[in-house]
C-alpha cells in the first residue's frame, strides 16, 4: 500500500524533520531556514494554487514528502510544475515509490506543458530515476538573488 495525500497541520513535526534532512543531505547544496518550511506549510494549508506538499505513506506510516510549485512559463508555453523536493526515508528507497509520485503528478496535472526539476550532480540515484522517466538535462547556469 502506497498513498499520496495533501499535507495537514498534524504533519508539521514529521514534515519539518524530513525537510531538515533533505536540505542537509546530498540532494541540496545549501540549508534552508525553518521559517521557510513554516511559510510553505502555511501556503499549502491555505491554497493549492501556487504550491503543494504531498505526504507519502505506506503501511509503516509517513515515508516521505513531495513539494511542488505551480507556475506559468512563457518558455514552455503554459503551466509548469516545478518538482522541488522529493524525499524518502531510507527504508522507503528503492521500492518504486518515486516513479509512482511522478506518475501521480502527470495524472493530476495533465495539461502542464512542462515538468521541471533540479538535481545536484552528487545525487546520482535521483539522476538515474529522472533520466529513466524521460527527463533531460538543460545547459543553464542557474543564478539566484535572495531577499
Amino acid at each position: 500500500m502506497f498513498t499520496i495525500r495533501d499535507v495537514r497541520e498534524a504533519d508539521r513535526e514529521v514534515l519539518f524533520q524530513m525537510e531538515t534532512e533533505f536540505y542537509s543531505g546530498p540532494a541540496c547544496d545549501h540549508t534552508v531556514p525553518t521559517q521557510n518550511f513554516e511559510a510553505t506549510l502555511r501556503e499549502c494549508l491555505r491554497s493549492r494554487q501556487y504550491t503543494r506538499i504531498l505526504m507519502l505513506e505506506d503501511e509503516t506510516g509517513v515515508v516521505g514528502y513531495f513539494n511542488m510549485s505551480i507556475t506559468w512559463s512563457n518558455e514552455a508555453g503554459g503551466q509548469t510544475i516545478w518538482l522541488e523536493d522529493l524525499f524518502f526515508r531510507p527504508q522507503a528507497r528503492g521500492k518504486g515509490y518515486g516513479t509512482r509520485v511522478f506518475a501521480w503528478v502527470e495524472e493530476n496535472y495533465p495539461n502542464a506543458k512542462r515538468y521541471r526539476l533540479e538535481v545536484t550532480p552528487a545525487n546520482e540515484r535521483a539522476i538515474a530515476l529522472y533520466r529513466r522517466l524521460g527527463y533531460e538535462g538543460l545547459d543553464y547556469y542557474q543564478m539566484i538573488k535572495d531577499r
